[in-house]
């Protein structure tokens, strides 16, 4: 499992300055994509929270930003996200 990074010291040279949402989103894209997770597979923000160490809000942050990008889906008020597709990515 990839860490997601704390803040960074403004002196540290090699800190990692991505919010931790698009590093979340970009970690589970990529389970998505490796097949770890399929297609109608509920993802839980207070899950990934809880895997991931991070809170709720960078959870669901990450969710809505997979859901833009149509890796995931949510059904309706009250659901979890689901995954959509493992979509493959351009290069």
């Amino acid at each position: 499992m990839a860490e997601i990074s704390d803040l960074p010291m403004h002196y540290d040279i090699d800190a990692n300055y991505t919010p931790q949402y698009v590093q979340l989103a970009r970690i589970l894209r990529d389970n998505i994509e490796a097949g770890e997770y399929t297609p109608g597979d509920p993802l839980r923000a207070s899950d990934l929270a809880n895997v991931h160490r991070v809170s709720i809000r960078v959870a669901r942050n990450a969710l809505a930003m997979l859901a833009a990008n149509r890796y995931v889906s949510l059904p309706g008020d009250f659901k979890s996200y689901c995954v959509m597709t493992a979509r493959i990515r351009k290069q």
